[in-house]
């Protein structure tokens, strides 16, 4: 059931979407995170598809029972710059090689506190699949409480997995260029402090995008030796707080939307529709000495 999240929303919800004193805040699309003891329930379940984000090696040292490998890294376009999504055919072929179809429920992690995870579930909510979840706390998380690792390769039959890209989950610098400015837009930098300030150059120019709200990636998850994310009520005060409301548009971006893929899974979580992570990011916008920049 989708909730309606609180206080975050009830300027644009009505009062009905307060709780009550003693009813702590939900997310408003709570399916789209599920913690450990739900996935150990559900692990042999037919209907779910748990992937492992990590790079091979790391697979290989250990995964979770049932786990198939599909590296961030291998959903890049091999032949684009820098690590933008692949085609469509091969997001297609990648997972339907690993069994996995329209039909079922994808769960994905990484180490924990890390990128990976948010960005193999962006791409597959970009190309439409229906249900994908990330795995909160990781395999960090799911190590800690002393759950069942293993290195063996679960055994898998190739399916044919329909893909139709969902164009407002991607932005693109014309849409990021159109948006500048724009009362019903909001653009979120997910980057260092140094990048965004333009202290750290990591492409031709340094900087952010001009009226971009800056909050760093990392402050989507909670502290300690096993970072989850934030609570909902955590969350909506955190980008309320920069002017990120469900009413605007938004964009994130980051260096090479991967860190800006975290912004976009809070994002959804907590109600926004409509959020588009922008793909070419700074690694695109920094190059480009014919698209303005702040510092």
């Amino acid at each position: 059931m989708i909730l309606l999240i609180a206080l975050g929303a009830a300027c644009l919800f009505g009062a009905a979407a307060v709780p009550s004193p003693q009813e702590p805040m939900r997310f408003a699309n709570p399916q789209l995170l599920v913690d450990t003891r739900w996935l150990a329930e559900h692990l042999q379940s037919d209907d779910v598809r748990v992937v492992d984000a990590r790079e091979a090696k790391d697979y290989a040292a250990g995964h979770l029972p049932r786990a198939v490998s599909v590296p961030r890294s291998a959903t890049f376009d091999p032949e684009g710059a820098g690590s933008m999504a692949g085609s469509a055919e091969r997001i297609a072929a990648l997972f339907g090689a690993q069994g996995i179809d329209a039909s079922v429920h994808v769960v994905v992690y990484d180490e924990g506190r890390g990128t990976a995870a948010a960005r193999v579930f962006w791409t597959l909510e970009y190309y439409g699949h229906p249900k994908v979840s990330v795995l909160d706390g990781g395999f960090a998380k799911w190590s800690r409480e002393e759950r069942e690792v293993t290195q063996e390769t679960p055994a898998t039959k190739p399916v044919e997995l329909g893909v139709r890209p969902v164009p407002r989950r991607l932005s693109t610098k014309a849409e990021v260029l159109a948006d500048l400015g724009a009362a019903d837009a909001v653009l979120v930098d997910a980057r260092s402090d140094g990048e965004y300030t333009g202290r750290t150059v990591r492409s031709e120019r340094g900087g952010h995008v001009p009226g971009a709200v800056h909050i760093e990636w990392t402050r989507n998850f909670t502290e300690g030796e096993v970072p989850v994310f934030r609570s909902a009520a955590e969350l909506s005060k955190l980008y309320q707080d920069a002017g990120v409301t469900l009413d605007k548009r938004a964009h994130v971006y980051c260096q090479t939307a991967q860190r800006s893929s975290v912004a976009y899974l809070a994002l959804r979580l907590l109600g926004h529709e409509t959020p588009g992570n922008y793909d070419g990011s700074w690694q695109e916008w920094g190059d480009d000495p014919d698209v303005p920049i702040e510092k």
